[in-house]
């Protein structure tokens, strides 16, 4: 657990976790990483919901939970399509969660029109005000065009912004 939070805004002044074993280490920035695994949550549900191979729950391409069609849905990294699945990685669980906001909304009707993924590409900073962008696949599968790669400081500010523009 954490020490101390300040819950105005993003601030956060924590100086050392808390462990589960009452260790506590000191630290200048925390890094968090959820991981590529299935939640802890998709665990409680076998035998409830289906289930792939590796833990996550199975969907349809409307993201609607297989056998609960109209009343369950799943998205992110607990979720995997059946007839298309996607990376777990942090775009496809953004667009997924805009997607199914329409849809419970009722701004679009869950059969109207499947869920899409559309490749943003792949980003990193690497540190050292570098950084890094490969578009080699951007857009929607099948259909995929290829922008040019780049690195260095344009590369950082391109993941800067991209991340910033994130913030609520």
């Amino acid at each position: 657990g954490v020490e101390e939070y300040d819950g105005d805004g993003f601030r956060f002044k924590a100086k050392r976790a808390a462990l589960s074993d009452g260790t506590k280490l000191p630290f200048g920035t925390m890094v968090w990483s959820a991981g590529l695994a299935p939640v802890n949550f998709t665990n409680d549900v076998e035998g409830v919901l289906p289930r792939a191979p590796n833990g996550r729950i199975i969907t349809d391409e409307y993201l609607r939970v297989k056998g609960h069609e109209g009343s369950i849905w799943a998205i992110g990294d607990a979720a995997v399509c059946d007839t298309e699945p996607h990376a777990q990685l942090a775009q496809v669980a953004r667009q997924q969660g805009i997607y199914l906001a329409g849809v419970l909304s009722g701004k679009k009707k869950e059969d109207e029109k499947p869920f899409k993924f559309f490749n943003l590409g792949s980003m990193a900073s690497l540190g050292e005000m570098k950084g890094i962008y490969d578009g080699s696949q951007v857009g929607i599968k099948g259909q995929e065009v290829s922008v040019p790669a780049t690195k260095g400081l344009f590369a950082l500010l391109m993941w800067r912004f991209a991340y910033w523009g994130r913030q609520t």
